[in-house]
């Protein structure tokens, strides 16, 4: 049986390419066009995957790259790390902080955005100013607002009579983080804003004339039709901060380059400082996939909802 259906696979390639009938020649013309893009993504993010998996359980010999087999020695050394378990505790929290926060301001942002009046769409053009903003020039911007000497923040507090309240926001171990967390957060929420704006504007306008009808006042309009209705906006923007939270490096580099110590230091500048610092690539791509690991679970997470999604589209 599954002879006959991979014959007829192969018929069915043949004849698209041999004697295609017009929908099999738009499949193949769109392809075509396909296939330079799937290069660049194989070329670009597939063979540096494979290699860096490669080296996670290699000896990488440098300045060659040549490599020997080493087994699981190089994820023992990173889990051996005197700071590993402070990097894992400051990578949780980075990712949970900045999710929960980037989502809730993007949440709240969109319900106040949510409308068509002209005062309302000059609005959602500079909330999305921070996100047009690049990062290294909106983390260069932060590092000069933060700075304990001359610093914005420092300096509005004194010059209001709040002195007590100034704090070397990047320098101290207590502040470091949350302050980055700040940062991230301001530099990333419009693009949330935008997701749940477009979300909350499918919502057909019936089922809240519907629910008025039936008594419901605007809490349970909320709760009962808002957030049912933004169910897989909501998974999908929730798993999409969580990546981009593990891929975060830039602006926590420029801020504080993971310090002071290892106080805001997460997996991804661990990573840099193995490789780049101490040039142990070995060890530094054992980290790396883990890194990986993890984006990967997330995706695990999501991608049954999709499927589930397009099921009932389909009953």
């Amino acid at each position: 049986m599954n002879q006959n259906r991979t014959k007829k696979i192969q018929n069915g390639v043949l004849r698209m390419f041999l004697s295609p009938t017009l929908n099999e020649k738009k499949a193949r013309t769109g392809l075509f066009f396909v296939l330079p893009c799937a290069a660049v993504v194989i070329l670009m993010m597939v063979m540096p995957i494979a290699r860096t998996i490669v080296f996670s359980f290699s000896d990488v010999h440098l300045p060659s790259f040549d490599t020997t087999f080493h087994g699981l020695a190089n994820f023992k050394n990173v889990l051996s790390l005197e700071e590993f378990p402070t990097v894992i505790k400051n990578t949780l929290v980075w990712i949970t902080g900045s999710m929960i926060l980037r989502v809730f301001l993007g949440f709240l942002a969109a319900l106040l955005m949510d409308g068509e009046t002209r005062t309302i769409r000059t609005l959602r053009i500079f909330a999305l100013i921070p996100w047009t903003i690049p990062s290294i020039v909106s983390a260069n911007s932060w590092r000069w607002m933060l700075r304990s000497d001359f610093g914005l923040v420092n300096g509005f507090f004194e010059n209001v009579g709040l002195g007590f309240l100034a704090r070397p926001w990047l320098n101290s171990a207590a502040t470091a983080m949350p302050s980055v967390l700040v940062a991230y957060t301001w530099a990333g929420f419009p693009f949330v804003m935008m997701l749940f704006l477009a979300g909350l504007q499918g919502i057909p306008e019936e089922l809240y004339e519907s629910g008025s009808i039936d008594g419901a006042n605007k809490i349970q309009q909320f709760f009962y039709i808002t957030i049912p209705s933004l169910r897989s906006v909501i998974i999908m923007v929730v798993v999409l901060e969580i990546i981009s939270a593990i891929n975060a490096f830039d602006l926590l580099f420029v801020l504080t380059g993971g310090g002071p110590g290892t106080a805001s230091e997460i997996l991804g500048l661990l990573i840099y400082r193995l490789g780049f610092t101490r040039f142990d690539f070995a060890t530094a791509s054992a980290a790396s996939t883990l890194l990986i690991v993890a984006a990967l679970v997330c995706f695990l997470f999501y991608a049954p909802t999709q499927f589930r999604k397009k099921g009932d589209k389909n009953i």
